[in-house]
């Protein structure tokens, strides 16, 4: 039986890691799928050894706390390694774990290695790019100016695509399916949305979400037509959600604030978003939401970065664009008042649905000249994205490695 070991340390890399084997499922019926992952890799048929929530912490510094979590994570899939001797190794994401784990695949592993989602060198630590071609055999990444950084510096890739594009997140919100998400989570159809992404790991929640909650009570208090803005805390699968709530209760912020979990009928029903870094920017710039993105990490993990950073924006869209067209407020300048004050003109002139009709909808509900802006460049970063088709198109390439392998 052919064995697949496949480490996917974060939320977005798990859910896109669940696709792969999906499609791998249809393609090599016997073989066995095993590794790092959550609760989507298990529905889709992997033998979870480890949990990937022990990894759900971000930065340097940060993970002093976790040390334990993740020595215990490293031993499993050591040991799982050692004991399964797949036919092929692959990683997904999740840099500060997986960079590593190859060099171990590489020292005591005969697999080849296929890194799925790999690490964001054109970003910053651009020597990790040394390591990575060092200790992988194929790459694989997901956008095309990823494509073109490896190319440009004699390093072959294989460009396959974002696999959000192959399912129905990438169609843009029509109104009809506005209507229907807010009725399913029984939000108010006419009340103005905001929604609130804090991230997938535990220093990401306890760094953006106080300041998520603030900024939303000062668009309640402050800002005209806000009065009655409502506001859902999307909550990513890897965390615990009763931990969010307590600590946004500390915050002490009063309004109407639900907490569901984070996916596709969410982004639908929102009006505008604030949220953190990462793959959740694409899901919503597919989605068509305008959104400020607001980061924060450890003061002295934010100089290091600085010093190797390639790159002047966070945000994934303006990556795309290869210009700002998403707020980024990012260390000092993500203050309650300045994340306010961006969101504040995404939200809908209320006098102008009135000039549509007597009695405004949530459906007829007129985006303002700053949100039509977002939403137009938003369309066109997404049009570089190339063609759906990025899932089979990484399943071929498990198939070819695993054909060379056997070989």
């Amino acid at each position: 039986m052919t064995t697949v070991l496949i480490s996917a340390g974060d939320a977005s890399g798990e859910a896109h890691s669940a696709g792969l084997v999906r499609a791998l499922r249809i393609r090599l019926p016997d073989a066995r799928f095993v590794g790092l992952g959550g609760p989507r890799m298990q529905a889709a048929g992997v033998e979870l050894i480890a949990d990937q929530s022990a990894l759900a912490i971000g930065g340097g510094l940060e993970i002093a706390g976790s040390l334990g979590r993740i020595i215990r994570t490293w031993y499993s899939m050591t040991h799982a390694l050692r004991e399964l001797q797949p036919e092929l190794v692959v990683l997904v994401d999740s840099g500060g774990f997986n960079l590593p784990f190859a060099r171990h695949v590489r020292a005591r592993s005969n697999a080849p290695i296929l890194y799925f989602i790999a690490p964001q060198v054109w970003a910053w630590r651009t020597g990790r790019l040394r390591k990575l071609v060092a200790r992988t055999d194929r790459i694989a990444v997901l956008f095309p100016f990823e494509a073109d950084f490896y190319r440009d510096r004699g390093v072959e890739v294989e460009f396959v695509g974002h696999p959000y594009l192959d399912g129905p997140i990438a169609s843009p919100v029509v109104p009809e399916t506005r209507v229907k998400a807010r009725q399913l989570h029984g939000f108010d159809a006419t009340a103005p949305l905001l929604g609130i992404f804090p991230g997938s790991r535990r220093n990401e929640i306890t760094s953006h979400l106080p300041r998520q909650l603030a900024a939303f009570a000062r668009l309640r208090e402050r800002v005209p037509g806000l009065a009655d803005l409502e506001a859902v805390v999307g909550l990513a699968p890897s965390l615990d959600p009763d931990w969010i709530r307590s600590l946004a209760r500390e915050t002490g912020i009063v309004g109407p604030v639900r907490f569901e979990p984070g996916g596709q009928t969410i982004f639908d029903a929102i009006d505008v978003a604030v949220t953190k870094p990462g793959s959740v920017t694409v899901e919503l710039m597919l989605r068509e939401r305008p959104m400020v993105v607001v980061g924060r990490i450890h003061p002295l993990t934010a100089a290091i970065a600085s010093l190797s950073a390639q790159v002047s924006s966070v945000a994934m869209p303006n990556l795309i664009a290869g210009k700002v067209i998403v707020p980024e407020l990012l260390q000092g300048d993500a203050t309650p008042d300045r994340i306010a004050a961006s969101l504040a003109p995404l939200f809908a002139d209320p006098m102008a649905a009135l000039a549509v009709a007597k009695e405004p909808t949530a459906e007829k509900r007129v985006p303002s000249p700053a949100a039509r802006n977002q939403i137009e460049a938003l369309r066109r970063a997404r049009s570089l994205l190339g063609l759906p088709g990025a899932t089979a198109r990484t399943a071929q390439l498990v198939e070819e490695m695993l054909g060379t392998a056997a070989s």
